[in-house]
């Protein structure tokens, strides 16, 4: 047993006797204590009083049975790491109505043989079993919905898992290094199969060239294309998998089905060749990624899509990249999405979309047009978003808009004009760095906060303030260059 569980385990037996007075009402002091003891197991009460978790154990036995319930109150966790590196722990018989087993909670449990799962399992969170090696096989409930990021990495003892009734989702490198493990049963409905989540299987590594599918997730191509191969997925495929088509250079087309409704990321990250994708009508997400150093990709036509979804950095990198058309569906631009797609001239943001995140679009060198619809619902445009758009010109900021990020819009060299919403309450740190063209802009009075620097090395720069004189909520270097500014303008923006 660790020293920090012991110190944990001895602060909790102190605290039981103040504790168990501490309940909400007089009834609740009588019948639901808030800590109890079982066999070296102390259970800890919920804050709202309706399940009890599994939160210490004392380490004295080499089999351990936890309670289904507490006076009549359900256990239906336990906590992080609370039998972490027991390593004298050979078995265990989990609460019939258990629902979470936290982080690391059997982490480092090198002797436990065998875990079996109730019905009622939800979630296995990260690490929980990470380094169980003496683990042989497991079977994973229908109901279980999650299972955490390395949840299972380095059981190197475990032979067989039984994922076939379950529609759980498996983190990223869920049984990595798991190197006995030649033996998995999937179900027919896999969602989401996360990064190298069997890396270091012999299961995986015995994965055939060519199309790799479980169910209708399609989990990667093995083996190289061969040069000028069009790749036709099944029609009815609707996952495209983590790294699925990753690096592979000789990837010129492919015909993605209809019917794909995500693809996760990194799935075509470095296709070199990669000239044209039609994205399926049915698409509601891209992953973190999925078309990063596509150089040779030109357009990204997703209107037709009910894409809701697009993960950080999915096409950055894409310097042949001109001209992109977004989903209607779309609520976010994660951080770097385009970034450094140089090649990228115009971007029209649909009415929907809130937000505009860091690096979105920076280093777009020749992106000249940007604009919004009608009524955008746009909110905050994230650091350095627009940085180094070299080629920006005009802008008008949609009516809503609230917050413009630091260095949002700086080293953008052409921008000779933009028009600030009367919503907008900050301008970021150096927002608007080195924008030398910019001749003119209006402060509207509804901003409360102008960092320092927000135009410094604005050269050619006149500041109009509606606001009557300095808010005192300014920083006091918000015009550090002491560009010429008129208070209490009235006068058009």
């Amino acid at each position: 047993m660790d020293h920090k569980k012991t110190i944990r385990l001895l602060l909790t037996l102190l605290l039981l006797p103040m504790l168990n007075g501490c309940g909400q009402d007089d009834t609740t002091v009588e019948t639901t204590p808030r800590y109890q003891v079982v066999d070296g197991v102390t259970y800890e009460l919920s804050e709202s009083n309706n399940y009890y978790a599994v939160v210490a154990w004392d380490g004295d036995h080499t089999a351990v049975v936890l309670a289904d319930d507490i006076l009549g109150i359900f256990v239906t966790r336990i906590d992080d790491a609370v039998f972490k590196n027991d390593a004298d722990l050979v078995s265990i018989i989990l609460p019939a109505h258990l629902e979470t087993i936290g982080e690391e909670a059997f982490h480092g449990c090198t002797a436990l043989a065998e875990i079996i799962f109730p019905e009622s399992l939800s979630s296995i969170e990260q690490l929980a079993f990470g380094r169980c090696t003496s683990l042989l096989t497991l079977v994973i409930p229908k109901n279980l919905s999650a299972i955490g990021n390395f949840a299972f990495a380095h059981c190197t003892g475990l032979t067989a898992v039984d994922l076939s009734i379950t529609k759980a989702t498996i983190g990223a490198n869920a049984f990595d290094d798991c190197t006995s493990l030649a033996d998995i049963t999937f179900s027919q409905n896999v969602r989401f199969i996360g990064q190298n989540a069997f890396v270091g299987t012999p299961w995986y590594n015995a994965l055939p060239d060519g199309y790799n599918y479980l169910g209708d997730y399609f989990l990667e191509y093995r083996g190289a294309i061969a040069p000028d191969t069009e790749i036709t997925l099944d029609p009815d495929t609707s996952y495209i998998g983590f790294d699925a088509f990753r690096d592979q250079d000789n990837l010129v087309s492919i015909v993605i089905p209809d019917s794909v409704v995500r693809i996760y990321g990194y799935a075509f990250y470095g296709c070199d060749n990669l000239e044209t994708v039609i994205f399926p009508t049915e698409l509601v997400e891209i992953g973190i990624e999925a078309f990063k150093l596509c150089r040779k990709l030109t357009s990204a036509d997703l209107a037709a899509t009910k894409l809701n979804k697009l993960g950080s950095g999915s096409f950055s990198g894409c310097a042949a990249l001109v001209t992109v058309t977004l989903s209607p569906f779309l609520d976010v631009i994660s951080s770097f999405t385009f970034n450094g797609c140089g090649s990228l001239t115009a971007i029209h943001f649909p009415k929907r979309l809130k937000g505009i995140s860091d690096s979105a679009f920076e280093n777009c060198v020749l992106l000249k047009d940007i604009s919004f619809e009608d009524e955008s619902l746009m909110l905050a445009i994230g650091t350095k978003a627009f940085r180094n758009c070299a080629a920006l010109d005009d802008i008008v900021l949609p009516t809503k808009l609230t917050d413009i990020g630091i260095y949002a819009f700086s080293g953008c060299t052409g921008m000779t004009s933009i028009v600030l919403p009367a919503t907008l309450k900050t301008i970021g740190h150096q927002a608007f760095y080195r924008c030398s063209s910019l001749v003119r802009i209006v402060i509207p009075s509804s901003v409360t906060l102008i960092e320092e620097d927000a135009f410094v090395d604005c050269d050619a720069l006149s500041i109009y303030c509606q606001a009557l004189w300095l808010p005192v909520s300014w920083d006091d270097l918000w015009n550090s260059d002491n560009r010429p500014v008129t208070w209490n303008y009235k006068g058009a923006s």
